[in-house]
């Protein structure tokens, strides 16, 4: 519905601009016509510049919001290794290495969660971490058979962490970013100088270029906040699932 609504105001938008400038004294469509050998190949220069630096931001982007999908992946399965792992130990030993994870995973969605695209590290949320950390590190008193592989998991829980942190975080640089808005802004109107003799193909061609460059940007946009509500949205789904199993194995058990 949104994007209907959108679509609808960006319809309105472009049609009044086409008009407006359509009137403006001077320019009409014999004058733009007349115009249009010289500038056309103009235009197309512009263009293919705004294609090649949007075609690298957006593959830079899409690359960014994989490592981002893997590194929470990664994380995930491996607390869900940890949690097995658990099971496995000593009953005191195995109740606190759940309840770490029960309370990093509850951290994460709730603290973490609402500055977790600006890599933010709450003294909270660390201290949950370091805590199963500390947890690992004590296990060969205990369970030296299971020390080595709970190292080794609590590694790969660092390491994608710090994975996600970091690409949650990435940005464009305001360079690449005004470089690309400028573009678009400068493929939209100057296609409005391009004349074409009949005025609706005119108007659907020019309102096509403005839509397609509009909506390019709108994918850039999207890609570059993973987690703002769109099309490429990450959720707490998975830690969701996770917190859930854990808590309720703890229930079972008490």
């Amino acid at each position: 519905m949104l994007l209907f609504i959108q679509s609808f105001i960006f319809l309105i938008f472009i049609t009044v601009l086409f008009i407006c400038i359509r009137l403006i004294p001077g320019i009409n469509s014999t004058s733009l016509i007349a115009t249009s050998e010289g500038v056309g190949w103009l235009y197309s220069e512009i263009g293919l510049i705004f294609g090649v630096f949007a075609a690298f931001t957006i593959q830079s982007q899409a690359k960014k919001w994989d490592d981002l999908i893997s590194s929470i992946r990664k994380e995930v399965i491996n607390l869900h290794r940890l949690f097995w792992l658990s099971n496995h130990l000593p009953s005191d030993v195995g109740k606190r290495l759940q309840l770490g994870i029960q309370e990093y995973l509850g951290l994460v969605m709730n603290e973490g969660w609402k500055n977790i695209d600006t890599g933010y590290r709450s003294s909270t949320l660390e201290n949950s971490i370091h805590f199963l950390q500390e947890v690992v590190f004590d296990l060969p008193k205990t369970s030296p058979e299971y020390s080595s592989t709970a190292i080794t998991i609590i590694k790969e829980i660092f390491e994608s962490r710090e994975e996600r942190i970091f690409q949650s975080s990435k940005r464009t640089s305001l360079l690449l970013k005004a470089t690309i808005y400028t573009g678009a802004i400068m493929m939209i109107i100057l296609s409005y100088f391009i004349g074409v003799s009949n005025f609706w193909i005119d108007y659907i061609f020019t309102g096509s270029i403005a839509f397609l460059t509009t909506l390019i940007i709108m994918v850039i946009e999207d890609l570059e906040h993973p987690y703002r509500p769109g099309h490429w949205h990450v959720t707490q789904e998975s830690y969701q699932t996770l917190l859930g199993e854990v808590s309720k194995n703890n229930l079972y058990k008490k």
